[in-house]
């Protein structure tokens, strides 16, 4: 079973702007140092709570069907394609009312078909994120305590721009406060 991803997400969940207000920042000299922060701390706080942020497509490879297949990287927002190789080595697509989505999990609406078993006979495409839609939707769909620990999370690399400060406890760069934000979007 391997999940790889497709289609990495077209926006941010915050924008240039909402950081730049975030830090008290006015000019423009700072931008491309931000650009990368940003981003950063996107792959990082969805390194923490293994979900997808931002509107994403991901493939799911498998063996064979299992019972319930479990989609990785929730919240799951549609099933683009499961395709499958069958008995005869044909690739086939299923339709898609043969398959329900309950939150992050795919089971059978009545019973897999019948697969070639082996490495990549099974391939679900699927979209994962808070929302579809433009920008502005996506935006507006992040939980805003993602959005604080995002903001707390690039001020930290703003102000402290080495790995090692003299005379600063490592715990007081990345407090337990903004880690606990992500709690409650965090999937195991």
């Amino acid at each position: 079973m391997s999940t790889t991803l497709v289609t990495p997400a077209a926006f941010l969940p915050v924008t240039l702007e909402e950081i730049k207000l975030h830090l008290r920042v006015d000019g423009d000299d700072e931008d491309d140092l931000l650009e990368v922060y940003i981003p950063a701390a996107v792959a990082m706080c969805q390194q923490q709570i293994n979900s997808s942020i931002m509107l994403q497509t991901w493939r799911l490879t498998l063996e064979r069907f299992e019972d319930s297949v479990r989609l990785l990287n929730a919240p799951i927002q549609a099933i683009d394609a499961i395709t499958y190789v069958d008995v005869n080595g044909a690739t086939q697509t299923l339709d898609s009312g043969d398959y329900v989505l309950t939150g992050d999990t795919v089971t059978p609406a009545d019973q897999w078909p019948e697969v070639k078993a082996g490495p990549g006979a099974v391939q679900i495409t699927y979209k994962a994120g808070f929302s579809a839609g433009n920008e502005v939707a996506q935006q507006a769909a992040v939980p805003a305590a993602i959005k604080s620990w995002l903001m707390l999370t690039v001020g930290t690399m703003y102000a402290n721009r080495e790995s090692i400060l003299a005379g600063v406890s490592v715990a007081s760069i990345q407090g337990q406060f903004v880690d606990r934000l992500l709690d409650p979007y965090r999937v195991f």
